[in-house]
């Protein structure tokens, strides 16, 4: 690859001065497109001392100005204080209603903040009672918890003792039935001695 030829200081002052004669605006990218080739940071440095280098031109002015120059000078400096005095006073009237506009804006903003702390407030108060109320809520629901929990609890207890109750009244009936079948046993032999005997008393009277 073809290496790049550097420039030289001679050759930015004498780009520069040609750039400037012809009207055209000296800058750092305007001499890297008229040179074709350099950088920028070696273009920078000589066009600073270019322009550090060129002569400054201080035009020839008379000492003393004619009386028609000072007379019209001093017009047009009272017309220029007057003018500036009035847009002075613009400027005032106008940045005294911009500072009354801001001032009204600040204040505006103030009343904001206040409706806004006192609405945060009023928000604070009914979310502390809705807190209150909730937690009335969860110890009257734990109350309640622990109250169908003590039912359940009793309801068992009674079932348990239905079962117990229903297990003796069949063992009762069971004994009943017992009872019962013994007493008709008993019955019936009962009813058949009686029978003999009668029928022994029958005989004796026979006799």
């Amino acid at each position: 690859m073809a290496r790049n030829v550097g420039i030289e200081r001679d050759e930015v002052f004498e780009t520069a001065n040609r750039l400037e004669a012809e009207g055209k605006e000296v800058t750092a990218l305007a001499m890297l497109a008229a040179l074709g080739r350099g950088s920028l940071t070696t273009i920078y440095k000589y066009l600073d001392a270019w322009k550090h280098a060129k002569p400054v031109k201080t035009p020839s002015v008379q000492t003393e100005p004619p009386d028609q120059v000072k007379s019209a000078f001093a017009t047009a400096w009272r017309v220029a204080a007057e003018e500036a005095a009035r847009e002075t006073m613009v400027m005032r009237e106008k940045a005294a209603e911009e500072v009354s506009a801001a001032l009204k804006q600040f204040q505006g903003a103030l009343e904001a903040i206040a409706k806004l702390e006192a609405d945060r407030e009023a928000d604070a108060e009914v979310l502390e009672g809705l807190q209150k109320i909730t937690a009335g809520q969860k110890a009257e629901i734990a109350k309640l918890e622990t109250e169908v929990a003590t039912e359940h609890a009793r309801a068992e207890e009674l079932r348990d003792q239905l079962k117990a109750q229903q297990s003796d009244r069949d063992v009762a009936m069971k004994e009943a039935a017992e009872y019962k079948g013994r007493a008709e046993t008993l019955k019936t032999q009962n009813e058949a001695l009686l029978s003999k005997i009668g029928s022994a008393d029958k005989q004796e009277k026979k006799r």
